[in-house]
This record gives C-alpha cells, structure tokens and sequence, in this order.
C-alpha cells in the first residue's frame, strides 16, 4: 500500500510538470482542476486500495503455504505456475512494445512518403507575400521593379495558395454529347504561374502576357480534368461559366497534374483562368545570394507599400503546415513506444535477475563440466529470446492489420512491407539482448566454487 501511494504521488507530480507540455504537443488545453473533482479522487482511491489490496495478497498468501519448519530447513521450492505467470506477463509487455515500435516505424514511414513523393511542383527557393485589397492594384508595379534583380527568376500571384485547395464552380464543358455541366475545381494565376511552379506542360501552350485575349478566351486545365472528360484531343475544347456566359474559353494548354489541394486528398479536375491581378504573390529565387535577395525584395516592398510591414514565407514552409498532424501523431507514437519498451525491458530484466539466481547451482555444474562463458551466456539467452519471439509472433499480425486500417484513412499510403517488419523485430531482439545482456555475463563469469555454494 505505502508503494502504491508513492507511485500515485510521483504520477500526480509528473502530470502537473508535463501537462503543458503535452497540451502544446497534443493541441489540447486540458488543466488540472479536473484533479480536484470527486470522481477523479474516488477513482484513484479505489486504484492505490485495489492495487495495494491486489499487490499485497499474492505474496501474502504465497508465503503463508509454507511452515516455519520447512523455511528455516530451506527446501522452499518454486512451484511452476508462479513460473508460468511471470513469463506471460514478459510476452504481453514485449507484445504491447513490438506493437508500439510497428506503429511507430508506420507513422514516420507514411510521413516522410507524403514529403518525398512527386508533388507536381517544385517549391524550392519559392518565396510567398499576401496583398490585401487596395494593395492588389499595384502588383504589377511590384512584379516590374522584382524582375529587375536577376537572382529573381520568376514573379506570379493566384488567388490560392498552393496546397490549400481551391474553388469549384458549375462550368459548360464541351463534350461528346454537347455542352454539359459540370462541377470543377479552379484557379486563378497571371501569365508566370507554371513557369514559377515548375508545372510541366503535357500538350498546348501556357498563357502568354503578349496575349491579353487569354484572360478571356483562353483557359490550361490539367491530366485529370482531359481524362475525366473523356478528351482525345483536349485543345480548343470550349469551356464557358456563368448564366451570362462571363467566361467563354477554349482549353489552349494541359499540363500535368499537381497537388492543388495537398496530400491528403486525391487530385481533382483543375483550371486555371488568367487574371492580371490576384492576391497571393509567388517569388522564385535563384538560390544564389538568398539573403541579399529578400533584402532586395523587402526594400522594393516598402517603397510602394510604405505603410505595409513586410512578411513573407517560404512555400516549402507553408506547404509542409499541412503534416503537423502526423508529425505530432508520430511525436506522441515515440514517446508511449519508448515508455512500453523501458516497462517491458524492466520486467525483463527482473526476470532475468530471478531466473539467474534460481540457476545459480546449475551454472556452476555445468561450469565445473567444462561449459565455457559463450555456452553459459546462450543458455541464459535463449529462454528469453523465446518469450520475446513469442511476443514478436503475436504482435506483428496484430500491428499489420490495424496500421493497415489506419493507412486506409489516407489517399496516398506507403505499403507495410516485410522488411519494416523485420526491423521492428530486429530492433526488439537488439533490446532483449541488451536488457539481459548483464545478468547473463554476470552468470558467465561467476565463479564455480562459490555457485556451489547456494542453497
């Protein structure tokens, strides 16, 4: 009992020093007031009574089976369902911790797929400001004096940033049957879009700026959108919007399919209409005298926005917003992995420490019948190496099946190969020999004359 409420004081002590810490990780605003409700206090009454109680019979009634006589001769014997428990209580811990590591290992796994994985889009070096309404008039003043540096390669604006989604409307799309209506994602860009995004172009051409007819008649759209539409030959197909046909277009270029809408959702059918002056501004560096370069662009900024601070973010920066779910997701993972493996690790260890006392006569005959340290440090490993691979065996059908729910959620998954797999159980056995690693040299060694000597 007196464990029990040390247990639940350093546990109320460690609440109160890493809750904030865990409502910043967890973005959760949970505070200590809850402590102080009846529940909770009778909750954890009952907890250090039924654990005390709990604790405490077994050894109890343990001891109480012997007879002061057969103590005091030592022929107390260990019986093998006592045995039997511990080992069990090992293979659910290493269970749980093989598990744990499994999800883990998948967490970081699909993370860093959704990072890696061809976005359509180069965003490096890609520099991003925001206009307000009245500030949108002078963007093309602010585009001339940004082309003059000629560590700026490209200057555009959308009214979208990239990543974050994008309007859909009802178009009149040409097809086989005649104009049809048809829900559509769009977005607005000036003449420099694909060129500052790196977007490839399949067939057509881009918007041009000595073209101005194209913000009226003239529209690019992307690979799904021409495969959606059943197009053989998409260019010069009429698109239009609105009842009084505000929009009346013909699709001049197609280009390859790039994520609009971020990771986490399939790409969808995509315009781009061009319009001259748009809100979201992109600037793409050389990579060359980066700093020299913002300086640059902050000092033109302030010349004709004198009364506007200057803020810019890098779109890599901005786009990668979008997986601070996951990363805290996976944040959390590590942090309960590496608390289920030192519980694991510790009854491990525990065990070990009782197995090796209980063999201590054992290993001193088979040291005195010439066992060298090797065959001794094999035969203190091997019992564990089975608990743990037991453990491994039920785990790793248990991990696969409800990762594999998991990644079900996302449009864009990795695939659970074998050879996570295999790392996770690798990284298991690694620990196990880790964690007995002592106990069992320490039996190694141990002199023969002096393990003889146990009783």
């Amino acid at each position: 009992m007196v464990f029990t409420l040390i247990s639940l004081l350093i546990s109320i002590v460690l609440i109160i020093i890493l809750l904030p810490k865990f409502n910043e990780l967890a973005g959760k605003s949970f505070n200590l007031h809850i402590l102080y409700s009846p529940v909770v206090l009778l909750s954890l009454l009952a907890v250090v009574i039924i654990v005390g109680i709990f604790g405490g019979s077994y050894p109890a009634f343990f001891l109480s089976r012997f007879s002061p006589v057969t103590v005091l001769k030592g022929d107390i014997t260990q019986g093998s369902a006592g045995s039997l428990f511990r080992k069990i209580l090992v293979i659910i811990q290493f269970t749980v911790s093989v598990v744990m590591i499994i999800c883990t290992l998948v967490v970081f796994r699909q993370l860093n797929y959704l990072k890696t994985m061809d976005q359509g889009f180069d965003q490096k070096n890609i520099v991003g400001l925001e206009l307000n309404g009245p500030m949108i008039r002078k963007y093309p003043v602010l585009k001339q004096s940004l082309r003059d540096n000629p560590n700026i390669k490209y200057v555009t604006s959308t009214n979208s940033p990239v990543g974050e989604g994008s309007a859909k409307l009802i178009f009149q799309v040409e097809t086989d049957q005649g104009m049809a209506q048809k829900g559509i994602n769009f977005v607005v860009v000036d003449h420099d879009f694909v060129e500052t995004m790196g977007i490839k172009m399949v067939s057509g051409r881009d918007f041009q700026q000595d073209m101005p007819s194209d913000t009226l008649t003239a529209v690019v759209v992307n690979e799904t959108f021409v495969r959606r539409m059943g197009w053989k030959e998409p260019i010069g197909k009429k698109v239009e919007t609105g009842n009084a046909n505000q929009l009346r277009a013909r699709v001049i270029g197609v280009m390859k399919d790039y994520h609009q809408t971020g990771m986490y959702n399939n790409i969808e059918s995509l315009l781009l209409a061009y319009r001259p002056l748009n809100n979201v501004i992109y600037i793409k560096l050389s990579g060359i005298e980066t700093k020299t370069t913002l300086a640059f662009i902050e000092t033109k900024w302030k010349e004709i926005f004198p009364d506007q601070p200057f803020t810019y973010t890098y779109l890599s920066e901005r786009f990668n917003r979008q997986f601070e779910a996951d990363e805290k997701r996976g944040l959390i993972f590590t942090i309960f992995t590496i608390l289920a493996i030192l519980i694991a690790c510790l009854g491990l260890f525990g065990l070990a420490s009782y197995m090796v006392e209980q063999r201590t006569k054992e290993i001193g005959i088979r040291k005195v019948f010439g066992a060298d340290e090797n065959t001794i440090l094999g035969l203190i490993s091997k019992d564990f190496l089975l608990l743990v691979s037991i453990g491994i065996i039920i785990a790793l059908p248990v991990a696969y099946y409800f990762m594999s729910k998991w990644l079900e959620n996302y449009v864009y998954r990795m695939k659970i190969g074998i050879p996570l797999l295999i790392t996770a159980a690798l990284l298991t056995i690694v620990i196990t020999f880790i964690t007995i690693s002592y106990k069992a040299y320490q039996a190694a060694v141990m002199n023969p004359a002096q393990a003889l000597k146990t009783e």
